[in-house]
């Protein structure tokens, strides 16, 4: 108990100590040991930011672009678009041009959304163009079938691209230039290629355009130059059309029209025209004189000119007995008024030089024109012929058929009857008007108008009730120059 009571203060000194210590270290110098009590201590808790919602970016829409870089072409009819943007299913189109604008459709692509580089698409090279243009199309109908027009509309705005392409692939070609078809009566073309057996076909000028067929010849695949084709001068124009046509049907066959149609490059014709100068040459058709006048068909005039007409002396021209004026170029149905008096059952049509433009005709200074120095053989006709009629096979345009040529003395009726089987006329299918002399593209309606089948064209003389047709003998079949009845037969095709 003493043990206890003696250790006691000791114990209670190293109780103590810790204390000490801690308080020692908490007051530091801030805390003096004369008594002053510590400074407080002030905490400050920072609050826990409320958390804000994240917002997502709304992605920024594709706006539908093109990028076509000039290329060529071969016959892969392949080209490559650098890049295409779409901002949905969509087609990458490229069209020809026509006429400076986006034309047809040559070929597309369809291609999903977003952007697209190096595209490749596929275009029919035969219907290239020189400058093409790309457009790009929605893909809004059966999804990858190309409609349009229809539900494939272009998007709006039409975003595209124009580019030129070089056309590296062998194609036809025909070449020609101004010259002088002689008396030979053979149009020369300088340079002609085809890549099958082909027909070159010479046509006559109709209003800027290829008109009737004059000569054609057929070519083998390849190159030719300098080829010769013989023309039907008689009804040439100064200005020819060489164009390359098909040998579609039987070949060697020139079934044009209505078969071997022209070859078509770029949806065109392959075509050359070229200008072409002809010795004097007056067309004029055997005729009765109507009126005091007869009729030039056609002749072509160097400048302005004069077509005079002779009377006959002795198997000669002899005196002029009529003459008129011509325009530069082709001259169609003109118009000679002659000294009835004057006039002989042959005559002569010959093409003078108008010297003095606006004056009178002057036998004495508006000279006969003259081919390579030497005076060419005036044309001989005659004024006491028979009827005249030409009419080609042909189809039914609108149930009629069109009669080429009637010259008659008097004013006559064209019938076009059925062919019976000795090919003879039969019944009278239709029947047309024509006063005396020279009368063109006669058209006779058809009532029954057959197809594929032989017909007969007759011409009656209107002796009864003038303008109207009257049977039984009072308007008598016409006769040609020998006195024999015109019955000529001729083929209503069937129509494609």
């Amino acid at each position: 108990m003493n043990w206890i009571c003696w250790q006691w203060p000791a114990l209670l000194a190293v109780c103590l100590l810790p204390l000490l210590v801690g308080c020692s270290l908490l007051g530091g110098d801030d805390n003096p040991v004369d008594g002053t009590p510590p400074a407080a201590v002030t905490v400050t808790l920072t609050p826990t930011p409320t958390p804000e919602p994240t917002i997502t970016p709304s992605p920024t829409p594709i706006a539908p672009r093109v990028e076509m870089d000039d290329q060529s072409l071969d016959d892969s009819g392949e080209l490559v678009a650098a890049e295409v943007a779409l901002p949905g299913p969509g087609w990458l189109v490229v069209l020809r041009d026509d006429d400076g604008a986006p034309g047809e459709p040559i070929g597309q692509t369809p291609l999903a959304g977003g952007l697209h580089e190096n595209v490749r698409v596929t275009v029919d090279p035969a219907l290239a163009t020189e400058t093409l243009y790309a457009r790009l199309h929605v893909d809004a109908g059966d999804e990858g079938v190309f409609e349009y027009p229809g539900a494939d509309e272009p998007y709006p705005g039409e975003p595209g691209a124009t580019f030129a392409v070089a056309l590296e692939m062998p194609r036809p070609l025909v070449e020609a230039a101004e010259q002088t078809v002689g008396e030979d009566n053979l149009a020369v073309l300088s340079r002609v290629e085809v890549l099958e057996p082909s027909w070159v076909i010479i046509h006559a000028d109709e209003d800027g355009k290829a008109g009737a067929v004059l000569g054609a010849v057929r070519l083998d695949e390849g190159l030719h130059e300098n080829v010769a084709v013989s023309i039907d001068r008689r009804y040439a124009t100064p200005t020819l059309h060489a164009v390359l046509h098909e040998d579609t049907g039987e070949a060697g066959v020139l079934e044009y029209p209505p078969g071997d149609p022209p070859i078509l490059v770029n949806g065109e014709p392959v075509v050359a025209a070229f200008a072409a100068h002809y010795p004097p040459y007056v067309l004029v058709y055997d005729q009765p004189l109507v009126d005091g006048a007869i009729t030039v068909d056609r002749v072509i005039s160097e400048g302005p000119g004069w077509v005079a007409i002779y009377s006959d002396q002795d198997g000669q021209p002899g005196l002029i007995i009529g003459f008129a004026a011509l325009a530069d170029g082709l001259n169609e149905h003109v118009r000679v008024e002659l000294i009835e008096s004057a006039v002989t059952p042959q005559l002569y049509a010959r093409l003078h030089a108008d010297t003095t433009p606006g004056d009178e005709f002057n036998v004495a200074q508006d000279a006969i024109v003259r081919f390579q120095e030497r005076m060419p053989l005036p044309t001989v006709f005659r004024t006491d012929m028979g009827a005249i009629v030409m009419v080609d096979d042909q189809p039914l345009a609108d149930d009629s058929v069109v009669v080429d040529l009637v010259v008659v003395p008097v004013d006559a009726w064209v019938a076009v009857h059925a062919a019976a089987e000795d090919g003879g006329p039969a019944e009278m299918l239709g029947r047309t008007f024509v006063p005396a002399g020279v009368n063109r593209d006669v058209v006779v309606a058809l009532d029954p108008a057959p197809e594929d089948a032989a017909v007969v064209l007759v011409l009656y003389a209107d002796q009864g009730e003038a303008g109207s047709f009257d049977a039984l003998g009072v308007d008598p079949l016409l006769t040609s120059n020998d006195h024999r009845l015109i019955r000529l037969p001729f083929v209503i095709e069937a129509s494609d």
